[in-house]
């Protein structure tokens, strides 16, 4: 018993328009490559995009963290508290709250690169399906328009004026 499915070369020229078909049209061509490419530019560009936006967030984030922990007004020195000055809520928390609002401050800034990059990675896609549709309906219209022409030749010797 032969195997019907041609080998795996075959059916990827196939998939790409690559092979010898004759009924392949140019506009069928440029569809396959502008899939390839807009592809490519996302596997590419997509994650060096996502990684840079996600640095911003990233560093815009844990600034703010900061800027909020940072004392904003000036108080003289005191003696650092003894252990028994300690308050049970700061025990609770592991530590002063000045400590625990700066880990919470890379805490939040770390969802922001996370949320960023997804986002980023997101509105890419969206852009290059947009792309990818508006691609498309320009080459049916072209197609729609290259079909009608030859028909518009070839229709009156199959009709033999009966409309």
């Amino acid at each position: 018993m032969t195997n019907p499915r041609p080998p795996r070369r075959t059916r990827l020229a196939r998939a790409l328009g690559l092979d010898a078909n004759p009924l392949r049209r140019a506009s069928d061509r440029v569809e396959t490559w502008t899939r390839v490419g807009l592809l490519a530019v996302f596997l590419i560009a997509g994650p060096l995009v996502a990684v840079s936006a996600g640095g911003w967030a990233y560093h815009a984030g844990f600034t703010a963290s900061q800027e909020r922990a940072a004392p904003t007004s000036h108080i003289k020195a005191a003696p650092p508290p003894s252990a028994a000055s300690v308050t049970a809520q700061d025990r609770a928390n592991g530590g002063s709250a000045w400590a625990q609002d700066r880990w919470n401050g890379a805490a939040s800034a770390r969802s922001g690169e996370v949320l960023a990059v997804v986002m980023t990675l997101t509105f890419m896609a969206l852009a290059l399906l947009a792309a990818l549709r508006l691609t498309r309906a320009l080459l049916t219209r072209r197609r729609l328009a290259a079909w009608e022409a030859a028909w518009s030749r070839v229709g009156p010797q199959w009709s033999r004026g009966r409309p």
